[in-house]
């Protein structure tokens, strides 16, 4: 099992295995509670480090803040080792929190940066859509070209990112279009219902193999 689609090819490259099944991320939505406070404000997906891409989206981020009477904060969650004098950066870093606690704060922001290389499980471009949050990020991951299809760009694109960044501080229309369609998309591929249809699907698959 896999995460995206574009690792179904790698694994049974390196495996030799034709059975190889794209798994999608789940996102377990009970108990979640979302903030009551909305924030003109924007959130990137991770740190410094490499893993993250926490400076491509810093990068792009800064975009929002369109005019010095119209300064949009950036703020990050707390993961991984943060880089030496990363604090000295203008972001707000959260504090760590548990995974509800999470939901809530992300729930909190306006807009969504996460130009992560790294192709995981995607749960951050995941969580924003559940919350309608437009999330800019890199092509590769599932949850990201499915689920934020206007506002996803190749790899080192940043200029285009910008662009995007600029347009939906700046385009009322566009901003709301790309946070329900986010919100459809879950529904459409991410949902409990979906995961479990799908599953089903495969485990079958398995079953009548063996």
């Amino acid at each position: 099992f896999c995460h995206n689609e574009i690792d179904v090819e790698y694994f049974r490259g390196i495996t030799g295995k034709d059975k190889v099944y794209q798994m999608p991320s789940l996102m377990i939505t009970d108990n979640i509670k979302q903030s009551e406070e909305k924030l003109d404000s924007v959130i990137i997906g991770g740190n410094m480090v490499r893993w993250y891409g926490g400076f491509d989206s810093y990068i792009v981020a800064q975009e929002f803040s369109w005019s010095k009477d119209n300064i949009v904060p950036i703020y990050a969650p707390s993961m991984g080792r943060k880089i030496k004098r990363e604090g000295e950066l203008e972001i707000n870093h959260l504090s760590y929190m548990n995974w509800l606690q999470w939901q809530t704060e992300l729930s909190r922001h306006k807009y969504a940066v996460h130009l992560m290389t790294t192709h995981a499980a995607g749960t951050f471009a995941l969580n924003c859509a559940y919350h309608g949050i437009p999330c800019i990020g890199y092509k590769g991951l599932d949850t990201q070209e499915k689920l934020h299809p206007r506002l996803t760009v190749d790899y080192g694109c940043i200029e285009w990112a910008k662009e995007k960044a600029r347009r939906l501080v700046r385009d009322t229309q566009f901003y709301e279009t790309c946070s329900k369609e986010a919100k459809d998309n879950y529904d459409k591929f991410y949902s409990e219902d979906i995961y479990i249809y799908t599953m089903d699907k495969i485990m079958k698959e398995v079953i009548n193999e063996i």
